[in-house]
């Protein structure tokens, strides 16, 4: 009698085919199984009584809610392997959701999902609030009276939406000589860059300074006040030291800071300043 061998044990011709149709008729079943469970899930994720049709939106201000909704409700018409709908509640993708809103509306600082059944989701966002403005086409150390073609940015020195025209000084004016690209969604200054030196800027109003306008050139900064003083620093240097030296040289009795020109703080350990009428 002729043997196969398999490499672990000896079988007949008759017994090795046997074995082999019982492990193809093994695998087909549990592929068949498989099969059917996917169809069936993917039959119940389509049952009507299973989809978001309708979607609230709660919490904006500025941004209209119908919008916010309109987004919601595309990220939705999408499908898990063009099969499943990303309208079942109960696999909805809550991560695309947020990220989409976020994108489209950079206003929006966060997005909380809920479901109210299994039909309605509620939406609610929270917008930033306007900190400053970003003016990419102020000039250098100018003075406004009024403002145009700016962009709000929040606490954070994230630019997040356009600014209307307005006469006035109202907000605190940022810029860069070198324009940001598409500002509308970018961060001014990395936060753990601009968050100390919005303190700083905050700081100089308690010296009796009403700063208006910074622009940063390269690692430069030129901070004007509303009466024409111009303040310069380093805008990544040590800021709370620095300020620390500014309050003990404004504290000596001869400095007369309603004439004061300029104040040059980029040098450590070094105040230069100039009065108003001197060269």
């Amino acid at each position: 009698m002729k043997i196969i061998s398999t490499g672990r044990t000896l079988f007949s011709p008759e017994n090795y085919e046997r074995k082999k149709k019982e492990k193809k008729r093994k695998v087909l079943a549990w592929s068949a199984g498989v099969l059917a469970v996917f169809i069936a899930l993917v039959i119940i994720s389509r049952l009507e009584r299973l989809q978001i049709r309708e979607v609230a939106a709660e919490g904006a201000k500025v941004v209209p809610e119908e919008e916010i909704a309109r987004v919601v409700k595309e990220t939705l018409s999408d499908r898990y392997l063009w099969l499943v709908p990303w309208t079942n509640a109960a696999i909805y993708p809550r991560r695309a959701v947020r990220e989409n809103l976020m994108k489209e509306f950079p206003r929006i600082s966060s997005v909380s999902l809920s479901l109210d059944g299994m039909k309605r989701l509620a939406v609610s966002v929270s917008e930033r609030d306007p900190y400053a403005l970003y003016c990419p086409e102020l000039a250098r150390g100018e003075l406004v009276e009024s403002v145009d073609k700016c962009f709000f940015l929040d606490k954070s020195g994230f630019i997040f939406d356009e600014a209307p025209d307005f006469s006035g000084v109202v907000y605190f004016i940022y810029k860069k000589d070198a324009p940001i690209k598409n500002p509308k969604g970018s961060q001014f200054l990395l936060l753990e860059n601009f968050s100390p030196l919005a303190q700083f800027v905050e700081g100089l109003s308690k010296f009796g300074f009403e700063p208006v306008t910074l622009t940063i050139k390269d690692r430069d900064v030129e901070l004007v006040t509303r009466n024409g003083t111009l303040i310069l620093f380093n805008a990544y240097g040590d800021l709370t030291f620095l300020y620390s030296n500014l309050e003990a040289f404004l504290k000596n009795p001869a400095i007369e800071m309603d004439k004061l020109s300029e104040l040059d703080l980029r040098i450590e350990n070094k105040i230069f300043w100039k009065l108003f009428g001197n060269n």
